[in-house]
Formats: C-alpha cells, structure tokens, sequence
C-alpha cells in the first residue's frame, strides 16, 4: 500500500457519519431551546445588567456576577458543538 498509493481504498462510513451529523443536530436542537429559556429568563429578570444581554455582546460575555454567566456559558457550548457540526 505504502508504494503505490494510486489504488488505495478506504471506507467512508457514510452511514455512520450521516447518523453522526444527525445526532449533532439533534444536541444543537437542544442547546438552542435551552439558550433560548436562559435569554427569556434574562430579559425577565429584575436586575437590567441581565437584561442587557439580549443587546450587548459585552454584557453578555462579561458578566457582574459569576452566576449570572448561564446565557454566555451555553453560547460557547453552542460555539464547540457547531464547529464539531461544521467540520
């Protein structure tokens, strides 16, 4: 195989990528409902640097509190599984 590379025959899988690239959907289905809960909950909630996210990126990713970071936190969790999703 090492020295003539002109007839090498792999497997693609491609039934198995396929069901892969539907799982993928299927979690990032789900990571999109759940960011989509944490925003509502955001633009309900009493305290206005929360409700801030919707409209700056800043506010967002920088939260005051620590536990005000759920919205920004499932954004990069979307961010991952999108680019595994992507390539």
């Amino acid at each position: 195989m090492g020295n003539d590379t002109e007839f090498l025959i792999f497997r693609r899988f491609a039934v198995l990528n396929a069901q892969n690239l539907l799982y993928l959907q299927a979690e990032l289905v789900h990571l999109e409902a759940e960011l989509q809960t944490i925003a509502e909950a955001d633009n309900r909630a009493d305290k206005q640097s929360r409700q801030d996210f919707a409209s700056s990126w800043w506010a967002l990713s920088h939260p005051e509190v620590a536990e005000d970071g759920e919205q920004w936190a499932k954004v990069l969790e979307i961010r991952a599984k999108l680019k595994e999703y992507s390539q």
